[in-house]
């Protein structure tokens, strides 16, 4: 493609090597061909740059600032959720996938968020990460070293395991010999007399009753006579009475309902719990994969380290259909629309229109709409562009440009330029306008080109104070610099400074 003539640009280009316009024989050269390979120039200054195929070029990079850039289908693309932070030397993506063998360095600088002091990163053997308290190597075997001698039970001594010949268990006889135990008030409870295979000699019990009565398992004497029978049941082994006021040990339960507030300090686990009331946990809470968990009053469960959930459907009310649940950062969850890219959410306006970003949210507009049956987009409004090309392939086209230009002689100038083999057909409109001489003229010319001649031209004109230019078309063979042309020429009525606007409308050949 051969450049436009220097003074109907906006800049210079410098820099270009030396043609000679006379020969060895003292005649002028009239057809110039450009060098073999590049050119070299040391400035090019222009409105537009386009790539040999006529796509147009930009250098600017896309999205915004921080984001990396990426090809997208043949041009620069960004994205928010992938950004390069140079200050801190960060980068942020909301997803990595690593197919090979990633090296991370040192792990002093490798951090993941999350956690307790101590915890370890455990899988779950499907790609699942969480923090889990360290539980030691296979088997249950406890880390470090124990203290004491041969199976004496450990215990902390001053932050350290320790043993003590007057504490051991024996796993072959599966027998646990202390020297001493004591239980709070001198007392120990909750021991189960079929558990007990010797306890010595009793040298002294003290009872709170008469020779005729009984102790009841609730710890009430009563008079055997009173049906002692009828009520051996609740100590032998079975609960049979309700509303018991105080229950420190029943052995296993087949049901329990509890009317008021729970609050358990340790482990609950079942296949079905139902909880109606207000429940506290500070301990695991863990469903098993068959059961279900019901909650119909407040479930705090803040202070519960680890929160397990295998069930096939989570239920969670509130919210609009499409909502997301989102957290502000400090253990807060709400429902909010689904805002992020690549079609979430829900669509704006009426069936058809198209989107836009309205405040934040997709909005729609029943003045912009697509017909995906027809092939067919609708816009009832104005359409503002500085570039537009309608059709492709074997049909014909029109391409929309515009361009502009000053005079300050009464000579003819050109004051734009069309490559002659791209058109065969141009309508001009031309705003001229001379300031100091209050005037404006409107001037629309149609011109058909055909090979080397402009074949017709149709010329109209309207004067707001005095006439500034007369306008001609006229076709321009190539030379050195530039391949042919469809030029238009303006020839001022006056020196004064005047200034044409011009909007081209070029039809393909």
């Amino acid at each position: 493609m051969a450049a436009d003539k220097f003074n109907s640009l906006t800049g210079y280009s410098v820099g270009l090597p030396k043609i000679d316009i006379v020969a060895a024989n003292g005649n002028i050269v009239t057809n110039h061909n450009y060098p073999a390979g590049n050119v070299t120039s040391n400035s090019v200054y222009a409105n537009n740059y386009y790539y040999a195929n006529g796509a147009t070029f930009s250098s600017d990079p896309a999205g915004a600032n921080t984001e990396v850039q990426f090809n997208n289908n043949g041009v620069f693309g960004a994205s928010t959720n992938l950004v390069f932070d140079s200050a801190s030397d960060t980068l942020t993506s909301r997803n990595l996938s690593v197919t090979g063998d990633t090296l991370l360095g040192d792990v002093q600088t490798v951090s993941i968020d999350g956690g307790t002091n101590g915890y370890v990163l455990q899988t779950d053997g499907a790609g699942g990460l969480s923090w889990t308290a360290q539980s030691g190597n296979g088997g249950g075997g406890g880390n470090g070293s124990p203290g004491g001698s041969n199976m004496q039970v450990q215990f902390n001594s001053a932050g350290s395991f320790a043993g003590d010949a007057g504490f051991i268990y024996d796993v072959d006889t599966d027998l646990l010999t202390a020297t001493h135990i004591a239980g709070e008030g001198g007392n120990i409870s909750n021991v189960t007399y079929a558990n007990i295979t010797g306890i010595g000699n009793i040298s002294t019990v003290n009872l709170t009753g008469a020779s005729d009565t009984v102790l009841y398992a609730n710890g009430v004497f009563a008079d055997i006579s009173a049906g002692a029978s009828a009520n051996f049941a609740n100590f032998a082994g079975n609960l049979t009475v309700a509303s018991q006021p105080n229950i420190t040990s029943v052995g296993t339960l087949t049901g329990l309902q509890v009317g008021g507030g729970l609050s358990v300090v340790g482990n609950i686990g079942g296949a079905n719990i139902a909880i109606t009331d207000t429940a506290t946990f500070t301990g695991p809470v863990v469903i098993d994969s068959l059961g279900n968990l019901t909650v119909s009053g407040n479930a705090n469960l803040q202070t519960s380290p680890n929160i397990e959930l295998p069930v096939a459907n989570l239920h969670i009310d509130g919210g609009l259909n499409g909502y997301v649940l989102a957290t502000d950062g400090s253990g807060g969850l709400s429902w909010t629309l689904n805002s992020g890219g690549g079609g979430g959410g829900s669509p704006g306006g009426a069936n058809t229109q198209m989107q836009f970003n309205d405040g934040g949210l997709f909005g729609g507009d029943a003045n912009v709409v697509y017909n995906k049956t027809t092939n067919t987009m609708t816009m009832a409004g104005t359409l503002v562009a500085n570039n537009m090309t309608v059709g492709s392939g074997a049909y014909a086209f029109r391409t929309t440009k515009v361009s502009n230009g000053v005079t300050t002689t009464t000579s003819a100038v050109e004051i734009c330029a069309t490559e002659a083999s791209t058109v065969s057909a141009i309508d001009y409109t031309i705003v001229a306008t001379d300031p100091s001489g209050a005037s404006r003229q409107t001037t629309k010319i149609t011109s058909a080109i055909w090979s080397t001649t402009v074949n017709y031209s149709e010329y109209a004109t309207i004067s707001v104070g005095s006439l500034l230019a007369d306008f001609a078309v006229t076709y321009v063979p190539g030379d050195a610099f530039r391949d042919a042309q469809v030029v238009l020429y303006a020839t001022p009525a006056t020196t004064n400074e005047t200034t044409y606007k011009i909007l081209l409308e070029e039809y393909s050949s």
